[in-house]
């Protein structure tokens, strides 16, 4: 019997026996890999014409990279990419639902599992009525705004006749206060000329009363009766001359009587003179200070010889008048 075709056998049965447990030891040695996770974005669908865009939605890879992606449309359509899908677009051919499916590949082979799924609807029917729905919500809008603009002209309308309204009663009252004013004008003349027409009653703090006031007629202090105290007093600001100068009208007056006339007055301000008939002058002065001094005329001595006063005109155009015992 020859053994060598026995021994060769037996060698190539140790060799295989010792290759099986090599290979099953280093794959004991080392992790299996791990398939990916694939996962997708839909970035727009064009209901009208049929278009959907989408794109990866983060498809990872856990202990790998990704190298390929396929994209079942659904339609019986798929697409193979290598490289990461952004904003793919696909037109269907008609209405209907339709699931699309998204695959990733590792670089060691391994495809996604479950793939990543989304589902889509193509409705003509949902879409008319949803644009039925639409109109019919714009048709509303649009009665409501109409409606509330009918009644915003409603109210402008009634505002605007209130408003005339007013307007007549308020040219009607104008008209008759004018009327009144008018009429009570008549009677006020009326009842001057009247009391024109009637000699006026005697004073009993004057005598010899002149007929009309006027600045150069004078009251006389009766027997026994003084008429009060007179002073210089700033009586009106006219304003600013062009100088600038301040046009103040000073005048003499009695304090318990104010409207006593005086015949004539000598003034003097600042150490000019002034003849003036009557009590009042009309003084052109600059600011600061000013002497004025006054020697009234009155019959009997119904007046002071002499009244004194500092006046102040300030840059303001104020004047302060300071009379002098």
């Amino acid at each position: 019997m020859n053994k060598k075709p026995l021994v060769i056998v037996v060698v190539v049965l140790l060799l295989c026996g010792t290759a099986a447990w090599l290979l099953l030891k280093w794959r004991h040695g080392k992790a299996p890999n791990v398939p990916p996770i694939a996962a997708l974005r839909v970035d727009s669908i064009d209901e009208t014409k049929r278009v959907v865009t989408l794109s990866d939605g983060g498809s990872s890879d856990s202990d790998g990279t990704l190298q390929s992606w396929r994209i079942g449309w659904g339609d019986g359509k798929e697409e193979n990419l290598s490289s990461v899908p952004q904003k793919v677009a696909h037109t269907y051919a008609s209405e209907g639902q339709y699931q699309i499916s998204l695959w990733c590949v590792d670089n060691l082979g391994a495809t996604s599992s479950p793939p990543a799924l989304t589902n889509i609807t193509f409705d003509f029917e949902k879409r008319q009525a949803l644009a039925q729905s639409e109109a019919k919500r714009e048709a509303e809008a649009k009665r409501l705004k109409e409606e509330q603009a009918s009644k915003e002209a409603e109210r402008l309308e009634q505002e605007k006749a209130m408003a005339a309204e007013e307007a007549r009663k308020a040219k009607e009252q104008q008209e008759q206060e004018t009327k009144r004013k008018a009429e009570a004008e008549l009677a006020r003349q009326k009842a001057i000329e009247t009391q024109a027409a009637i000699p006026p009653p005697p004073d009993p703090l004057a005598k010899e009363l002149p007929d009309k006031f006027s600045s150069n007629q004078v009251i006389y202090t009766p027997n026994g009766a003084a008429l009060g105290e007179f002073r210089i007093l700033k009586e009106k600001i006219e304003g600013k001359a062009p100088n600038g100068n301040v046009l103040v009208i000073l005048a003499i007056r009695c304090v318990n009587f104010p409207v006593t006339p005086i015949v004539t007055s000598n003034w003097r301000i600042d150490g000019k003179e002034f003849q003036i008939p009557g009590g009042r002058i009309r003084a052109n002065l600059p600011p600061g200070e000013h002497d004025v001094t006054v020697y009234p005329k009155g019959k009997e001595g119904s007046l002071p010889a002499e009244l004194k006063a500092d006046v102040t005109v300030q840059p303001n155009g104020d004047c302060i008048v300071r009379s002098k015992k």
